[in-house]
């Protein structure tokens, strides 16, 4: 402990050099905690959009082959425990909701256009388009499909209704209020086709909106004579109740999780954690080498320091233990006054108003938000190199007899 107190002294007595020499650590790690903070929020946000997009937390299915090709094929996946397995998971704390879903594949036409469409079913009252103008709030219990260009959404008992993609709605020349007609080859080869009225025009993300419509699930069911539904969504209070709901399913289900299912997120979030690490990397080996060097000319400075402990009996181990402590002691201030500033940083931006940031058409607004993992993620590493930088200096400094570090000037 005397030791500790000595190195502690030391860095003390010259606050002013401590923080020039610190200076790099200090702006480094706060401009990191920052763009950490901003990171996450934004991967959190693209998450959450990307559950509620159609994802869902969790989608169960009669079997695993279902997730490859059932989502417009569902006549190949028949699910018969979907009932049972609904009312099962709705007693489960936490779940939102628990709803059928199907797709289908068809043929639109319209006067002397046409076009194949990936038509996508769920009940009404779960779908969910935001309005053009104004902030985008999901509720949590629907999926957030599109942006309504015009129109208006399907809702619960209309039978016969289509929500179509901007993209596709320009290729045939309709627009909400108009009628095509969808043609569809069911298993047995029979070719069933009805008029739908377009309710609406939707849009999302450039370019993932040209195959894309949307009708009620019963609808959908009626159309293609499905029998029951091949899969149910899943949406939770929050992803960290998955696997405790997942793990509530009875043993004859095939299920996937979100994180199965938003490969891109996932790909995606662990590059920018690879990022942020090589970039934690390089202010760390700039720390390594600076402090390295600063602790080298303390320790050169300081010789008669170091022999005149010798001379009261210091030991070797404990001159050693005292610049040991000097360097971690400056890894760890450096680190924390980094991150105290970075937080502060993070504050102002928020009291701001926070950061845009835009997906497609819908607008969000993203705060800056360091979570605890800025501070063990920083701190330690920080302290570690720091006190690496100091072996060297500190063997140097107990190289020397007593009377030989006496004797430098």
């Amino acid at each position: 402990m005397r030791n500790f107190m000595l190195a502690s002294r030391n860095l003390l007595r010259h606050k002013r050099k401590t923080l020039v020499v610190l200076s790099a650590l200090i702006v480094g790690l706060a401009g990191l905690v920052v763009f950490q903070g901003f990171l996450s929020e934004m991967m959190r946000i693209w998450r959450d959009s990307s559950i509620l997009s159609g994802v869902g937390h969790l989608q169960v299915a009669g079997e695993s082959g279902y997730f490859e090709d059932g989502e417009f094929n569902p006549y190949a996946y028949p699910f018969p425990e979907a009932a049972q397995v609904a009312a099962r998971l709705l007693k489960e704390p936490g779940v939102e909701a628990v709803f059928p879903s199907t797709g289908f594949v068809a043929m639109a036409g319209f006067g002397e256009e046409s076009k194949t469409l990936l038509v996508k079913a769920y009940p009404a009252e779960r779908s969910f388009f935001a309005p053009k103008m104004g902030a985008t709030k999901t509720p949590p219990d629907r999926f957030l499909l599109g942006t309504l260009e015009s129109g208006d959404p399907i809702r619960a008992g209309e039978r016969d209704r289509l929500l179509l993609g901007a993209t596709s709605a320009r290729v045939l020349g309709v627009r909400a209020g108009d009628t095509v007609t969808l043609m569809a080859i069911l298993p047995g080869g029979q070719l069933t086709g009805r008029d739908f009225a377009v309710s609406g025009i939707f849009s999302v993300i450039p370019g993932q909106d040209d195959l894309y419509a949307y009708t009620d699930y019963d609808t959908a069911a009626d159309f293609t004579g499905l029998s029951g539904p091949p899969v149910l969504d899943v949406l939770l209070d929050g992803v960290d109740r998955v696997d405790a709901v997942a793990a509530s399913l009875p043993p004859n289900v095939s299920f996937r999780t979100w994180k199965d299912l938003a490969q891109l997120y996932v790909q995606v979030n662990s590059i920018l954690a690879s990022f942020l690490a090589v970039i934690r990397t390089v202010i760390l080996l700039v720390t390594l080498f600076i402090l390295a060097n600063t602790m080298n000319r303390v320790v050169v400075e300081r010789m008669r320091e170091w022999g005149t402990l010798r001379a009261m009996g210091a030991k070797k181990r404990d001159i050693l233990y005292i610049v040991l402590c000097e360097g971690c002691l400056m890894g760890a201030g450096g680190a924390i006054l980094g991150i105290l500033l970075g937080f502060g940083i993070a504050t102002a931006i928020n009291l701001s108003g926070g950061l845009s940031f835009m997906q497609g058409p819908f607008a969000w607004v993203i705060f800056d938000r360091p979570g605890p993992d800025s501070v063990v993620l920083n701190v330690v590493p920080a302290t570690l190199v720091a006190g690496l930088a100091a072996i060297l200096p500190g063997r140097k400094a107990i190289r020397l007899s007593p009377s030989e570090c006496l004797r430098e000037v």
